[in-house]
């Protein structure tokens, strides 16, 4: 939220006198304040301000344009700034068709008391800084919005190419698997051992029957403890054939 002193109020009257007496009440709310004698100048520190006035108070019977003209104009310009209007008695119908159109938020009548004056002027202080505080909210919450929307974005393609790899990988990993059982079914490997051993000449006739004589004597064991385990019985004796 603003303080209070970051606030600047823009006066608009063509009599000094009054013009001196509101920046002083302005001055002891503890804002600051611009005046200018007209509304053409009023359009000129508007448009030219670097960050928009809090408040505007205008007088309402001034040469060349009107206090009401004035601040129906600064509402396109800055439209989150509060407006005042100090008008006479005679001035009503002008005030009434001002507030029914939008041009001003109070209007305040002459003279004026110092005190309502000021609550008034605190109020419409107030009243700006929590027009500012939304703003700044809702832009912050849109920027948050935008970054989460492109993580998001960023994720979901990071999660999509990240499927996409797995699943080419256990394509790949059941064609090899695939391949695997398919040679492992369809070769002799106990012919490939047979003929590596005798190609390298590390096992002759003699020693590749014993070898075989062997391996049928650990299968017959391996058997026998089955059939013992599952109730059944084997011979004793076996023929190798070799």
């Amino acid at each position: 939220m603003q303080k209070t002193s970051d606030h600047k109020i823009l006066i608009v009257d063509d009599d000094q006198i009054v013009g001196k007496a509101l920046g002083h009440l302005i001055k002891q709310i503890g804002a600051q304040s611009v005046y200018v004698p007209s509304g053409k100048q009023a359009l000129e520190k508007i448009t030219t301000a670097d960050t928009p006035f809090s408040l505007i108070i205008s007088d309402q019977q001034m040469p060349e344009m009107k206090g009401s003209e004035l601040l129906e104009k600064a509402k396109e310009i800055t439209p989150d700034t509060i407006r005042f209007l100090i008008t006479g008695y005679a001035d009503m119908d002008a005030v009434t068709e001002a507030l029914n159109r939008g041009a001003i938020h109070q209007y305040i009548s002459k003279p004026w008391n110092r005190e309502s004056l000021s609550e008034a002027i605190r109020n419409s202080l107030e009243q700006y800084a929590v027009i500012m505080e939304n703003h700044r909210l809702f832009t912050l919450a849109k920027e948050q919005n935008t970054v989460l929307y492109r993580l998001n974005v960023a994720l979901k393609k990071n999660t999509d190419q990240h499927q996409k790899a797995l699943l080419k990988k256990n394509e790949r990993i059941a064609e090899l698997t695939t391949r695997l059982e398919k040679e492992f079914d369809s070769r002799d490997h106990m012919q490939e051992v047979q003929t590596f051993l005798q190609k390298e000449q590390l096992l002759d006739q003699t020693r590749l029957h014993a070898l075989h004589s062997a391996m049928a004597s650990e299968l017959y064991k391996q058997f026998t403890d089955i059939a013992a385990r599952s109730g059944f019985e084997m011979p004793e004796t076996f023929d190798t054939g070799f």
